[in-house]
């Protein structure tokens, strides 16, 4: 197994995958995959090279799958792939990307999108073009340089130590929920305002990764109907204690060019009812 971890970015949807994904680059890493590993951390993944399909037979938990043409174009998706299983075999498969379940979702990616997988050190070099993709040699292929305003914005995102563009409220009985493919438990929700919010929370997502989060308010005095509320959210900076991420709201001028269907969350308005009762604080 290649001793390198490699960044996997969707030059599409402007969005990281993975920044610790393994390359098995050999008969005998292709024949093991995952087998022994008790489960995938957030930055961790497996790129399998050369192969047209994998199994999951020894493996204890479900991966989702992204199999690439020789041009790393995604040609297949299976999402929650299960254990114990044979994927199926794409003829036009040049690679296959083994990761966590709920990346396909989180980072938008879909059949025809452009991956870019490399080094960091790699990553960094792809700064220097403003055009549009173009192909590059590197040690493990051909791989697209990405547009040098994509990294930059996703630079700035990361190290960021202020992004707001409205007034944080406190709140004191706020917890939030998301799915990350084991038991929900709540976690606390150091502030919020109209355009995003601060989550104390150990998941360190990367920089554009899509999360739908559902808000409860806690206060015994509130009534169940609009105690919650379900939201797209995307990760833009980490803190000492948590993530801070902004709504991606199905009628904001500024969200991503996601498909609309993955934008089932609240709205602005619901978004501005249901926070009016922390304003009233």
């Amino acid at each position: 197994m290649h001793k390198n971890k490699y960044c996997v970015y969707n030059t599409t949807r402007e969005t990281f995958l993975s920044l610790g994904v393994h390359v098995a680059d050999t008969a005998l890493t292709r024949l093991k995959g995952l087998i022994g590993r008790l489960k995938l951390a957030t930055d961790d993944g497996l790129w399998v090279v050369p192969s047209r399909g994998i199994h999951t037979i020894g493996v204890t938990f479900p991966l989702d799958l992204i199999y690439l043409d020789a041009d790393s174009r995604v040609i297949h998706i299976r999402e929650s792939f299960p254990p114990f299983h044979i994927a199926p075999l794409i003829t036009q498969a040049a690679s296959v990307l083994q990761l966590p379940t709920h990346t396909i979702y989180s980072s938008h990616s879909q059949v025809g999108d452009q991956m870019l997988i490399c080094t960091a050190d790699e990553m960094e070099t792809r700064l220097t073009t403003d055009s549009v993709p173009t192909m590059e040699k590197s040690e493990v292929g051909e791989v697209p340089v990405i547009p040098k305003n994509a990294i930059q914005r996703w630079l700035s995102n990361l190290f960021s130590k202020d992004r707001r563009r409205a007034d944080r409220l406190a709140t004191r009985n706020l917890t939030a929920y998301f799915w990350n493919g084991g038991e929900a438990t709540p976690h606390e929700v150091r502030d919020i305002s109209s355009t995003g919010l601060y989550l104390r929370t150990d998941e360190r997502w990367y920089p554009g990764t899509v999360v739908k989060m559902t808000l409860q308010d806690n206060d015994p005095n509130v009534t169940v109907t609009g105690q919650t509320i379900t939201v797209e959210s995307m990760a833009v900076r980490t803190g000492e204690d948590g993530t801070g991420l902004q709504f991606v709201l199905p009628d904001s001028e500024d969200r991503r060019d996601a498909p609309q269907a993955l934008l089932d969350g609240a709205d602005t308005n619901t978004l501005k009812q249901f926070l009016e009762r922390f304003q009233r604080e």
